[in-house]
């Protein structure tokens, strides 16, 4: 069986990408061995962790090759958009209702597309 162990993003501003990616995310300081101090929690089975970038830079477009996707579950899909609208947050995709519950795609401050999604959100789910 194979199943995800980590996700790893790089950012050229890590306390604006704290308050776009991960408003629900409770992220603590973390260091391995001699490496950098980098921001980590595990979400679910997945270790999550955010290091600074060596060099800014932004992602690719949303489906370009080598760009990333990541999704997270979480408990309030309100909450977190208010909390995004709040700090500014670009919107790719407006709610909507998709089969496994409801989402929005925000943009973080490093360009890369990021999917909030709630089970049972909408009514019809």
């Amino acid at each position: 069986m194979t199943e995800i162990a980590s996700l790893v993003l790089y950012a050229a501003d890590v306390r604006s990408l704290l308050l776009t990616i991960a408003p629900s995310i409770d992220l603590e300081d973390e260091v391995h061995d001699e490496g950098p101090v980098h921001f980590a929690a595990e979400v679910g089975p997945v270790h999550f962790a955010i290091y600074a970038a060596e060099r800014p830079g932004r992602a690719q477009g949303r489906r370009d090759g080598g760009s990333c996707f990541p999704g997270f579950w979480v408990d309030s899909l309100d909450q977190v958009a208010e909390a995004l609208a709040g700090v500014g947050a670009r919107t790719l995709t407006e709610h909507e209702e998709m089969p496994w519950g409801c989402r929005i795609v925000t943009e973080d401050p490093d360009g890369r597309a990021v999917e909030i999604n709630q089970r049972g959100h909408c009514p019809g789910l």
